[in-house]
């Protein structure tokens, strides 16, 4: 899921050519999971949103999903590509392409804003990643929340995303190999795919996806700099707090 400034993008067209295969590439993901602790953090915080914006929505799936669930749910993505499919899904989501650290929405505009599966680790610019912690806190309503994940630095330097399916019989079979820049903080991934579907195949393609690993107390400072007040950040799917060992962090954020 594509979000952040072109300047620091050196992976340009991240996420472009898997987006027509990108839902396939994903369907054993558990989404439902993902918005059921997403709504526990809801019931956590007594938070009782209506308008909810999807931050790096990607082809659409989470913000559908929550749309299932009764709430207003429009979608914000970088990818021109991964935006065409938000439409397709069920129910449709709409969506608009725009940079997350210069949002093309109107202020006060949403109760919640959720940013789910590492999106935010592609900003790799720290000042861009601050640049979109102010524009969710503008674009919320007074004591609106926001809720994004981060992959850690354990999870980018041990080699997380170094992974396969090329000895199955998927439709779209994978290579990624990782490779960690500990002075950059900087994890590239090259990724090589294989699809053998009867629509639009066969095909091969790469893409090269790079993730920053951010500390976490620079996050906390961050969102306080960008004016949330109250900050929590929780050991991912529990309310554990966040630790050395844990691969990824949510963190919530409120403007009061």
């Amino acid at each position: 899921m594509a979000s952040q400034t072109d300047h620091a993008r050196p992976g340009r067209g991240e996420f472009d050519d898997v987006a027509d295969y990108y839902d396939l590439l994903m369907r054993t993901v558990p989404y439902n999971r993902w918005v059921d602790y997403i709504e526990s953090i809801l019931r956590r915080w007594e938070a009782h949103p209506t308008f909810v914006l999807d931050l790096a929505c990607g082809t659409g799936k989470v913000g559908s999903e929550m749309a299932d669930r009764g709430f207003i749910v429009r979608g914000a993505d970088l990818s021109e590509p991964m935006v065409r499919h938000c439409m397709t899904q069920q129910p449709p989501l709409p969506a608009i392409v725009s940079d997350a650290s210069n949002l093309a929405l109107r202020s006060e505009t949403f109760d919640l804003i959720v940013s789910l599966y590492d999106s935010l680790n592609y900003i790799l610019d720290p000042h861009a990643l601050a640049s979109c912690f102010r524009e969710a806190w503008r674009v919320l309503k007074p004591g609106g929340l926001f809720i994004f994940d981060l992959n850690t630095e354990r999870a980018l330097a041990t080699g997380l995303f170094t992974q396969d399916n090329m000895y199955t019989s998927e439709q779209l079979q994978y290579s990624w190999e990782a490779h960690w820049d500990r002075s950059t903080r900087i994890c590239r991934v090259d990724m090589l795919y294989f699809y053998n579907g009867v629509e639009n195949g066969p095909r091969q393609f790469r893409e090269t996806h790079y993730q920053r690993a951010y500390e976490h107390e620079a996050v906390l400072a961050m969102l306080k700099i960008a004016g949330f007040v109250r900050l929590e950040a929780y050991s991912a799917y529990s309310f554990r707090v966040v630790t050395p060992r844990s691969d990824r962090a949510y963190y919530v954020a409120r403007k009061e």
